[in-house]
């Protein structure tokens, strides 16, 4: 191994694992994080020590956190933990409508996405409310007020403890903010 520590070879070992967990040969990853082939084919076999530049490069080209690389484990995996109340403040923008929300988890991998909010709406600020329609799954809590949900053809009256999930393939939206305001849990799944 030429001079390569063993972090080395372990960042190597990860990198490998998470370029053909994607179906990515050595050239396809290269070309999407601007790297040679030639420091990538190093890279993975340790006889190299890359610099944070190039591992973040390696991080970005395959969705992961710079830190997924230097997990050797391949039963590792990131966690959110958000205390009540908590999330990452977030702001969802349409042409006539915006809304915050609070980002509880975010995930996303080689195959498929996931991402959980919870979101407040007030009638006043709703404007022309969006609608969707994307592949995968969505899950719907209701914690507070009342609203007609729109999915595929039909209508569902939305109230404090109902839940509602769906194929995201079907358009689907509130269609009417029916109390002073409304607020959610939602998840959602998406293949990448």
């Amino acid at each position: 191994m030429a001079g390569g520590s063993e972090i080395d070879a372990e960042v190597g070992r990860t990198l490998n694992r998470l370029r053909q967990e994607r179906a990515l040969t050595v050239t396809q990853l290269a070309a999407q994080a601007q790297l040679s082939t030639a420091m990538i084919s190093r890279i993975e076999n340790g006889h190299v020590s890359p610099s944070l530049n190039t591992l973040q490069a390696l991080a970005d080209a395959l969705s992961v956190s710079l830190m997924a690389l230097f997990s050797h484990s391949e039963n590792a995996a990131d966690v959110h933990y958000v205390k009540a109340g908590q999330g990452l403040p977030s702001r969802r923008l349409t042409p006539d409508h915006a809304h915050d929300y609070l980002l509880l988890g975010k995930h996303s991998g080689p195959s498929s996405s996931f991402q959980s909010s919870r979101i407040r709406i007030r009638r006043e600020d709703s404007g022309t409310l969006p609608s969707y329609q994307h592949e995968g799954y969505v899950f719907i809590y209701m914690i507070e007020g009342t609203a007609a949900y729109g999915c595929g053809g039909e209508i569902f009256e939305m109230s404090a403890g109902d839940t509602l999930s769906f194929d995201a393939k079907l358009p689907h939206g509130f269609k009417e903010i029916r109390t002073e305001a409304i607020e959610f849990i939602t998840t959602s799944t998406k293949p990448e």
